[in-house]
């Protein structure tokens, strides 16, 4: 756990120099230690004064000890600040790469973990854990050295009895580690569950559902209060085996000593010394014991950060120089299925998108339409085929790179915290006032930001509760708009918004759409038809591709398609006398 930790912090000479006075810190505590032994043989021999000598080099001992005391927790808060201020980021930067196949829900929890208070635990840890953690391997070993130069017996029983004592510290935490494990999950699902809660009370009013009993959280508490009792009683037998590995020992040396005495090895003055000194022996175990569930808690904590830094990235490939001609965006081939399906999401799907075009993505619902959008954004990796940006494939570019070359605007779009300002300037962070006005106009978010009491400065709420989906969706698409990317990924943009509002938005688009290669799912005619090209997409494969006029005249899966929104569109309720 110490060498994990040394390599979250980063800095070698920092933590060299930690290591070397933890070391220096447990040498002047076992010296001071084993200086009690002359100091009190002195005492209580016929020359008290013999011992005044003793007392010098104790009280200088246990002076510069405390010097390097200092020095050393001083050392361990700066390295465990040095963690706080780096941990959350070098997580970020990791998650920004992963897969999000790797992604499933057990690791969305650890990484939430890991980024909610793995810096500040870390911290604490690394400043107020590890000395105790090293004293109670290093300084029983030193005391059980230096008892060579007195009494060789004792030494030898009290080095045996150093593993016998950590054997039962590991058995202790063994006991408890899988109980402690199940009561984090617990309490982890019960955070979740709270949250839900508070998210969705319209639908858990409806349902009769809205308070803990006979819901979720509910169920969730319950299991928090099971496991919570389990962790209760798996620590109990490991506290009492380390207390009977302690007293065994404290029996052991005690017993060896008063043998020595008896024999004639050893005086009175120094059996009193040396039981003292067996007693001091203990002392950093019976520490390290105390703290044993934080340093499991410890050890759980970085075992969770260093879970998310060992992830897997998608890897850059090398692609040669792509052609000067080559399309904004193509698909060559490509195939791919969801972890645990039985059947491709897509299946050998080609199609390009040209500079100025636009292209409709339609299809039946589970068609592959979103999925397209997340290979052409790199959100999965192909299993079968390539998706090229601008001649390269997207596996040649660094996650992070490839990112400026689109802007996406999803189907349920999520705000965050914080202003309508904030949210759209997400797409641009140094764009000026003229192009926000630009964008928002173009994504007819100007009417939204015109008609509330506060304009741009109004807090949109966690995921934009105090909005509705409408009025989402055209943040969303400002903020892609603002990004001005050569790409632009539209999932069901225009879903939410009524017919007045669908028409702007997409003259809006196709005024600009010169400008960048546009790609679209669509179900609505009106956006459909306004588009270049259309793909069908039918069980994961492409069934037809080519300009919406013509694939109406061909009387193919389209136009069937076509005729079905049609009458759809022509459907009214009507009263009943």
């Amino acid at each position: 756990m110490i060498r994990r930790l040394i390599t979250l912090a980063g800095d070698r000479r920092a933590t060299t120099v930690h290591l070397l006075l933890l070391f220096l810190g447990a040498v002047f505590r076992a010296a001071a230690t084993l200086t009690l032994i002359p100091l009190l043989t002195g005492l209580f021999s016929g020359e008290p004064r013999e011992a005044l000598p003793w007392l010098g080099l104790l009280s200088g001992t246990i002076l510069v000890g405390w010097i390097v005391e200092i020095r050393l927790y001083r050392s361990g808060f700066d390295i465990g600040m040095k963690i706080l201020r780096t941990a959350e980021t070098r997580v970020l930067d990791r998650l920004e790469r992963v897969p999000l196949t790797w992604l499933d829900a057990d690791r969305r929890v650890e990484a939430r973990r890991a980024l909610t208070s793995a810096g500040r635990e870390i911290c604490q840890g690394m400043a107020y854990l590890i000395t105790p953690m090293a004293n109670a391997f290093l300084t029983p070993l030193l005391i059980g050295a230096g008892l060579a130069f007195v009494a060789w017996p004792l030494a030898a029983a009290a080095l045996l009895a150093v593993p016998l004592l950590l054997g039962a510290l590991w058995a202790s935490g063994a006991f408890s580690r899988a109980a402690d494990d199940a009561y984090a999950r617990a309490s982890d699902e019960v955070a979740t569950r709270i949250v839900e809660l508070a998210q969705h009370q319209a639908a858990l009013r409806a349902a009769g559902r809205a308070g803990p009993s006979g819901s979720a959280l509910g169920g969730a508490l319950a299991r928090q209060r099971r496991a919570a009792l389990r962790l209760l009683g798996f620590g109990v037998p490991g506290h009492l085996l380390f207390g009977v590995a302690s007293q065994l020992t404290l029996l052991a040396l005690a017993s060896t000593a008063a043998a020595l005495f008896l024999d004639g090895t050893l005086t009175g003055a120094a059996l009193v010394a040396l039981i003292v000194v067996a007693v001091r022996f203990l002392e950093p175990f019976t520490t390290f014991g105390d703290l044993a569930q934080a340093v499991s808690s410890l050890r759980g904590t970085i075992d969770r950060v260093v879970g998310v830094l060992d992830a897997p990235v998608l890897p850059v490939d090398d692609d040669p120089a792509p052609a000067v001609d080559a399309p904004v965006l193509a698909f060559d081939d490509v195939s791919f299925t969801y972890d645990g399906a039985d059947r491709p999401a897509v299946d050998g799907v080609s199609f390009t998108v040209a500079r100025g075009g636009t292209t409709a993505i339609v299809g039946p619902s589970g068609s592959g339409k979103s999925t397209l959008l997340a290979l052409a954004a790199r959100l999965h990796d192909t299993d079968a085929g390539t998706v090229r940006i601008h001649g390269r494939s997207v596996r040649s570019h660094d996650p992070l790179d490839l990112a400026g070359h689109y802007a996406v605007v999803h189907q349920n779009v999520y705000l965050f915290e914080g202003t309508l300002r904030d949210n759209v300037l997400l797409g641009r962070r140094d764009a000026d006032d003229d192009a926000l006005a630009s964008a928002a106009t173009r994504a007819g978010l100007d009417e939204v930001v015109a008609r509330l009491p506060e304009g741009w400065s109004t807090r949109v709420g966690e995921g934009g509760a105090t909005l509705s989906g409408g009025e989402r969706q055209r943040v969303g698409l400002a903020r892609a708009l603002l990004k001005d990317a050569p790409l632009l990924l539209l999932d069901e943009v225009t879903s939410a918004l009524d017919t007045g509002n669908e028409q702007a938005v997409v003259a809006a688009l196709a005024s600009t759409a010169r400008h960048r290669a546009t790609v679209i799912i669509a179900h609505r005619l009106d956006t459909i038809i306004g588009a270049d090209q259309v793909v069908f997409l039918e069980g994961g494969k492409v069934r037809e591709i080519g300009a919406p006029a013509a694939l109406i005249d061909a009387g193919g899966h389209f136009a069937r398609y076509w005729a079905q929104r049609r009458q759809a569109s022509g459907w009214h309720l009507v009263g009943v006398e």
